[in-house]
């Protein structure tokens, strides 16, 4: 890897490396791999008692092999659809099969991810050229949305009174990415805070030049958090039971987060169907919106379906 290459690659939460298996054809398709080490830094907060690779490291996996066998140089614009259909834990190899379109603005990489036992996630990634003058951030650009600091229904959470984000999810560190509710309409909507710094472990091995953007991956899965404390302060009973990330839809990423800002998680229950719970909304930083879901789906499930066969 050139010193150029390893500059774009960036920071990720996922420290194995990506094999190329077959590089991408005239037909666009490629394969890669990835061995799940026991010893990837998310195990130790990512459920503790029991161990599973997150889904959104499966996407991280999915996006740093579409980076390595790109047509160009590209960025991340939008995780169009990501769904996850089986759970891959440590020791695993996960065997990934992509598949590259060219599209009026740019690329998209339709990835479906397995282990031995069968699939574990199918993701469309879309993509902009890396060099791409129009690309989403600068002035002028910023989708509406709702401007954070309307007011909030009744029904919110007095700020003395809410809840710790350590008595509503089983994530620790590194793997805890909500530093505390800002606001809360249990049942309705939340806001959630995370503040991104150099000293997480993702930057341990930044190099100067590399860039400093906060992956993408760990960005979904901090919305995803904040989205499952809303949920656990509304559920009356969920002894036993722990809330998994399903699929997500349209993660649109409009500029990026470095160190040093403090991202605000807007979130709202759209529907909520027994055990699962639809999202949506969207995420900012001093520098205006980040990060934009159009829908995410999460559902309680018995704990012992995080543990292996």
């Amino acid at each position: 890897m050139t010193a150029a290459t390893a500059a774009r690659a960036g920071v990720s939460p996922v420290a194995a490396d990506v094999r190329v298996v077959s590089a991408r054809g005239d037909d666009g398709r490629a394969a890669t791999q990835v061995l799940i080490s026991p010893a990837e830094p998310v195990f130790a907060g990512h459920y503790p008692d029991f161990p599973i690779f997150p889904g959104v490291c499966v996407v991280e996996c999915a996006h740093r092999s579409a980076r390595a066998t790109a047509p160009e140089p590209v960025e991340l614009a939008a995780v169009e659809s990501a769904r996850f259909t089986g759970p891959a834990f440590p020791g695993d190899v996960l065997d990934l099969a992509l598949k590259w379109r060219r599209t009026e603005g740019g690329w998209l990489c339709a990835v479906s991810a397995a282990t031995a036992r069968g699939g574990a996630a199918s993701v469309r990634l879309r993509y902009r050229t890396a060099t791409d003058p129009n690309r989403p951030g600068g002035p002028g650009t910023e989708p509406g949305g709702r401007v954070p600091g309307t007011s909030w229904s009744d029904g919110a959470v007095p700020e003395a009174e809410l809840p710790e984000v350590l008595s509503l999810l089983p994530h620790r560190y590194p793997m805890l990415l909500v530093d505390r509710i800002a606001t809360l309409v249990p049942g309705v909507r939340i806001t959630g805070v995370k503040s991104v710094t150099h000293n997480e472990p993702w930057y341990a091995h930044l190099a100067p030049g590399q860039d400093p953007a906060y992956p993408s991956s760990l960005l979904i899965e901090s919305w995803g958090q904040t989205a499952g404390l809303l949920a656990s302060a509304a559920a009356p009973d969920i002894s036993g039971q722990v809330m998994l990330f399903g699929s997500v839809a349209q993660a649109e990423f409009h500029r990026p987060v470095l160190p040093g800002d403090v991202v605000e998680h807007h979130i709202s229950v759209s529907r909520s169907l027994g055990d699962s719970v639809i999202f949506e909304g969207e995420s900012r930083s001093r520098s205006g919106l980040v990060m934009s879901v159009e829908r995410m789906v999460m559902a309680f499930r018995p704990a012992g379906h995080l543990r292996p066969a």
